[in-house]
Parts: C-alpha cells; sequence; structure tokens
C-alpha cells in the first residue's frame, strides 16, 4: 500500500514539475502494473537535443541563405497564387451579386411593361436593357438566363435573327445543362420554322430527339414526323409516330398521332 502511494505520489511530483513550466531534467516510464518511475536526463543528453535541434535549424537557414534568390521568389509565386483565388473568388462573389441585383431591376421594369404598355411595346424597349445587361456581366449565372430571355423577346418580335444568333450563344452557356438545352434548341427550331426554311430546324429537332433529356422530345418527335410526312417520305414519318407511341403513350403528341393514323394502340 506505502508502495502505491509512493509511486502516486512521484506520478503527482512529477506532473506538476511538468506543467509548471519548469525546466525538466528526468523522464516518466510507466511500468506494467501501472506504476510511474522517473529516469534523470543527464546533462549530456540534453544538450544533444538542443544541439540536434540547433544544427538542423543552421543547416535549413544555410539552405535559404544560399538559396534565397529561388526561396524568396517560389514564396513570392505561391503567395500571388494564393491572393490572386482569393481575389478573384472575391471578385466573381461581387459581380454575381451585382448582376443579380441588375436583373432583378429589369424583371421589374419588365412586369411594369406589361401591365402597363402594348405587347408589341414590351420586346423593344426591354431588348435594349438586357442586350447592355448580359455584355456587362457575362459568365453569370443571371447573364447567361438574360441572354436567354433576350432572346425570346426577339423571337415574340419577329426578329428571328437575332433570336437565333442569341439562343445559340446561349448554347454554350448551357452545354451541361440538357433540360434547358433542350428548350434552346427546340426554339431555334421553331425559329427556323417561322423563317420557312425546314431543314435548317429540323438539325436542332433532332438533336433533341436524340439527347438523353427527355423533355419536348416527344414534340421534336412529332415535328420531324411532320416535315417528313410534307417531304413525301412517309416510312420516316411512320417511324417516329411508331417511337411516340412507344416511349411517350401518355403525351398529348400521343393523342395527336392516334388520331393521324386513325387507330388506337
Amino acid at each position: 500500500m506505502l508502495r502505491a502511494i509512493s509511486a502516486f505520489k512521484g506520478g503527482v511530483e512529477g506532473n506538476h514539475a511538468f506543467f509548471s513550466g519548469k525546466p525538466q531534467n528526468h523522464r516518466i516510464y510507466r511500468l506494467a502494473g501501472g506504476y510511474m518511475v522517473k529516469k534523470k536526463i543527464t546533462r549530456k543528453e540534453l544538450l544533444k537535443e538542443s544541439d540536434e535541434f540547433l544544427t538542423f535549424s543552421a543547416r535549413m537557414l544555410q539552405w535559404i541563405l544560399q538559396n534565397k534568390d529561388r526561396f524568396f521568389w517560389g514564396a513570392a509565386a505561391l503567395i500571388f497564387v494564393a491572393a490572386a483565388v482569393s481575389g478573384w473568388m472575391y471578385y466573381r462573389n461581387i459581380r454575381e451579386k451585382k448582376a443579380i441585383e441588375a436583373f432583378g431591376k429589369i424583371m421589374a421594369t419588365y412586369r411594369q411593361v406589361d401591365e402597363s404598355a402594348a405587347s408589341g411595346e414590351k420586346p423593344g424597349k426591354i431588348k435594349e436593357m438586357l442586350a447592355a445587361f448580359f455584355k456587362e456581366y457575362p459568365g453569370t449565372g443571371s447573364g447567361k438566363m438574360g441572354r436567354v430571355l433576350y432572346a425570346n423577346l426577339c423571337f415574340q418580335g419577329g426578329d428571328l435573327e437575332s433570336a437565333i444568333t442569341a439562343y445559340q450563344d446561349a448554347l454554350d452557356d448551357y452545354k451541361d445543362h440538357p433540360l434547358l438545352r433542350n428548350v434552346i434548341l427546340s426554339s431555334i427550331g421553331h425559329a427556323y420554322l417561322k423563317k420557312q426554311q425546314p431543314d435548317q430546324a429540323a438539325k436542332y429537332f433532332k438533336q433533341v430527339a436524340s439527347g438523353d433529356a427527355s423533355l419536348l422530345k416527344d414534340e421534336a418527335l412529332f415535328i420531324l414526323a411532320t416535315l417528313s410526312g410534307k417531304a413525301g417520305n412517309a416510312e420516316a414519318r411512320s417511324e417516329k409516330f411508331k417511337q411516340i407511341l412507344a416511349d411517350f403513350p401518355d403525351s398529348f403528341y400521343s393523342t395527336l398521332v392516334k388520331e393521324e393514323i386513325g387507330g388506337t394502340k
């Protein structure tokens, strides 16, 4: 019992000395059975540890002095890259915020014009604002959406060339968004149909019909079937109708197909 108390006392004293911040000239070891023993560190061992640290520090300092140009240029490059990345992220966030605010003002004006002016006047007034907006904020989410809205207004106003150009530019903005991409491709197709250019329109509807996203695919297939029929290609028309019935049985276009072929499936 006395032995255990003595061991415990020694451990407490050792810990007290450690946490007190006093210089340590011993190490504490735990033995089997939970006993703690202290081993005194000689002055030679303490000096050896200090010498090893000082030797390493001296070598590091010597290397830096010998390669100071390389060291400082490398450090400067790292600092510059870190600052550039940080600055770019900050700048980008600021631009996104400003773009959202500017787009909100345009949409507020759009609603005011929609309520107070004739529908024919709306595209001309808002188009100028949107054209300046997406040029000022390219690459931002609001800027990309502003371009699509601009294209829609051009389409509604009968400016089909401007609509097609804006839609085609928007394809690059949404190349990784299959659903929005289908909407834009379909819009280009409809613009070419309005221009009485069915061959050009078919190119874009085919991209919708062959894409991964199902949005507007049934409409694209129906339009392609109709164009094939007008071109005298009854076989292609029939194939597109069958695809609509098979892939989109509950679609509105499936009902139209059934009426066209005069039967139900």
